[in-house]
């Protein structure tokens, strides 16, 4: 049985449900979603058009051709594209919607400066929606306007609701303590919806994070 499901696959785009703990191209890796693809999909060529992180699950989008990854890289560049994601995160928010918009810098940082350097920062928006509560935690959905790396992530840490699993910006005494409960040391972050270029793409994270959605209303 194939291990990467493929949410679409025609002449010009292969999209696929990413596994978190996998990451899209990095030859660091012992074994990338490239690698996997090309094996078994049996597909020479794959350009990513945009990545997600090795520890995000979800909708990932691959061109098959040159041309095509140049049209949907534009798409992404020129923010025509609504992306969605579901999100675990520490606490509740208030108001339950709402803007981050603390700029960012576009490269990976760490827990203890999640903006980075203030000379390298840029604009960033990322739009909230809280889905469901618990006493400790707070199912999100994330609309991200802009695509700066980690951004989801780092704005989640400096709201002070950082993303569940998250070891780079996230709470550790909160991720061993799930990982303890819950046998699971993943970060619970889902591309669950993207628009682009007249198309919709859906990934149903229910799976994913069936073990919290009963304990939230």
């Amino acid at each position: 049985m194939p291990r990467i499901p493929i949410l679409l696959r025609d002449s010009d785009w292969l999209v696929v449900d990413k596994p978190y703990g996998l990451s899209v191209h990095n030859n660091e890796d012992p074994e990338n979603l490239i690698k996997v693809l090309s094996a078994e999909a049996n597909i020479k060529d794959l350009f990513p058009v945009h990545r997600l992180d090795k520890e995000t699950s979800g909708i990932q989008i691959f061109a098959l051709n040159k041309s095509s990854a140049q049209r949907l890289s534009l798409e992404f560049q020129n923010n025509r594209v609504q992306k969605l994601y579901w999100g675990l995160i520490k606490g509740t928010l208030n108001p339950a919607t709402g803007c981050w918009n603390k700029p960012l810098t576009d490269k990976a940082e760490g827990r203890r400066s999640p903006q980075g350097l203030a000379k390298n920062r840029v604009p960033c928006q990322t739009d909230y929606r809280v889905i469901k509560t618990s006493a400790h935690l707070s199912l999100c959905e994330f609309n991200l306007i802009t695509g700066r790396q980690h951004q989801i992530r780092k704005h989640s840490a400096l709201a002070k609701h950082p993303l569940v699993g998250d070891n780079r910006y996230g709470s550790p005494g909160l991720n061993q303590k799930v990982k303890e409960l819950y046998e699971t040391d993943r970060m619970f972050l889902h591309c669950t919806k993207i628009e682009i270029a007249g198309v919709t793409l859906e990934s149903k994270p229910d799976r994913i994070f069936e073990p919290f959605l009963s304990e939230l209303s």
